[in-house]
């Protein structure tokens, strides 16, 4: 696969949870993906990831990635960027957030992991 589909996919993986398009974004993750993040230290299906994180962005005011740094390679891409939220009670809050997205040969997400401070989603979640 091409640094250039890889960037692709990427790019439309988090513009679909921008935009909150669920049904998108869960296409996009392979049936049998996994998913990891470093706060629970728990694997679970990506699908289910996705459900939980759409629960809390669909909770909030306002909701974006920015700064994206990425590192491609042949099947994978590993992603730092900042998330910027708004609670609906208006305080602003920004998760600086590393992630791993693996992909099959067909484009799909087959692997998710996920690097967070946790004092930092505690301040969201207060």
């Amino acid at each position: 696969m091409t640094h250039d589909t890889l960037e692709k996919l990427t790019q439309d993986f988090f513009a679909a949870i921008t935009r909150r398009e669920w049904t998108d974004a869960l296409e996009r993750v392979h049936p049998d993906g996994r998913a990891r993040q470093n706060i629970s230290g728990e694997e679970v299906d990506a699908r289910t990831l996705l459900t939980s994180m759409r629960g809390l962005v669909e909770s909030l005011k306002s909701f974006a990635y920015e700064n994206p740094r990425r590192i491609i390679s042949d099947h994978a891409v590993v992603e730092q960027h900042d998330v910027r939220m708004t609670r609906k009670d208006g305080v602003e809050i920004v998760i600086d957030i590393c992630i791993l997205l693996r992909f099959d040969e067909d484009g799909k997400i087959i692997r998710i992991d996920e690097y967070l401070d946790s004092a930092q989603v505690s301040a969201l979640l207060a």
